[in-house]
């Protein structure tokens, strides 16, 4: 109700979702055929491993969900973004996740390279 209210105040597409904790959000992306949830885990992959690699640079911590090959991996995959944001990333600016910076990089970078 509160996405269509948005979206009537002309506020757009809202990409939140119901929070899950990283067993639910497993447990869904799990229940999907490997054709379907492919997208995504190649594509969180992709992205853990580059927060893993470079863990202060911006550009690998925030990702644009209304971009299509995003969109393919992380908005039209079930439980995608619910997984990521029981890793620590969250929406923000309506639009965009983002992996916000950490007091510690390295801990923060070992956690996203353990959730691959």
């Amino acid at each position: 109700a509160a996405a269509a209210a948005a979206a009537a105040a002309g506020g757009g597409r809202t990409y939140e979702e119901e929070a899950l904790s990283v067993e639910d959000a497993t447990a869904k992306l799990a229940a999907l055929s490997d054709t379907r949830v492919r997208p995504a885990l190649d594509l969180m992959g992709k992205m853990m491993a580059n927060v893993s690699k470079a863990p202060a640079e911006p550009k690998y911590r925030r990702m644009r969900l209304s971009n299509k090959l995003v969109a393919e991996g992380l908005v039209h995959v079930p439980g995608a973004r619910q997984f990521l944001v029981a890793h620590g990333w969250r929406i923000v600016e309506r639009e965009f996740l983002e992996l916000p910076p950490s007091d510690d990089p390295a801990a923060q970078a070992a956690a996203q390279a353990a959730a691959q």
